[in-house]
């Protein structure tokens, strides 16, 4: 009788802890996988050349960066900072920062947030494009931003898996649809600049560098600048 009587608690037992294993290996076939491998600092550096059209390699300080701290040095996997100088025109400051993992970290490097971060106000933000070739355009933003001695225009954009979105919104909004596909995209976020006071002219400078830059580089660092394109 006593066996009898023990039988359905058994037997409960068994199909909540069948139901239990299959919760888990339900949520584990639900949980997003990291899409691209980790890429060491030097593989990463290497892909980019120290000369670029007219433009070579100057210097790595001068840019403006996020603050130096333990929670912006968690924030991306590869940060490249480089100042490129041709003739008498004015040198193009380039920071590329890189996640294989994006969770949407990069944010910190917008210049929205770190320009004014380092006593910027930022006058102009708006959408641009650069046509890279007669295929593709690519979608990215133009700032002006200025901190009474120094004006910096700015033109940037952020990649997530194959999308090139120009809004934070939309770019969290990828990472979702990622998400729901099974997979982790990874994350890049390009910003080139010039310090001066005609618009025009650095608008046409930042263009003819990006366009310069897609072009000078092997078939994987253009996919991590633009995507599939």
């Amino acid at each position: 009788m006593a066996s009898s009587a023990q039988d359905p608690l058994s037997r409960r037992k068994m199909m909540i802890g069948m139901a239990l294993a299959g919760t888990v290996a339900l949520s584990e076939l639900y949980v997003p996988k990291r899409s691209m491998p980790r890429l060491t600092e030097k593989s990463f550096t290497a892909m980019f050349p120290t000369t670029i059209g007219p433009w070579s390699y100057l210097t790595a300080s001068g840019l403006i960066l996020p603050p130096e701290d333990q929670l912006s040095r968690t924030l991306y996997e590869q940060l490249l900072t480089r100042t490129y100088a041709s003739g008498d025109a004015d040198p193009v400051m380039m920071v590329l920062a890189y996640s294989s993992i994006q969770e949407g970290r990069l944010q910190v490097h917008r210049p929205e947030v770190c320009y004014p971060a380092s006593g910027f106000a930022i006058l102009d933000n708006e959408p641009t494009e650069v046509k890279i070739n007669d295929k593709f355009t690519l979608p990215a933003r133009f700032l002006i931003a200025d901190r009474g001695a120094r004006r910096e225009f700015i033109l940037y954009w952020t990649r997530v898996g194959p999308d090139v979105p120009t809004r934070w919104f939309d770019q969290r909004l990828m990472m979702a649809k990622a998400n729901l596909k099974g997979y982790i995209p990874d994350g890049m976020l390009a910003r080139v600049s010039v310090i001066g006071n005609d618009r025009d002219e650095a608008m046409k400078t930042l263009q003819d560098f990006v366009r310069t830059l897609v072009g000078s580089v092997d078939r994987q660092a253009r996919t991590l600048l633009i995507g599939p394109h």
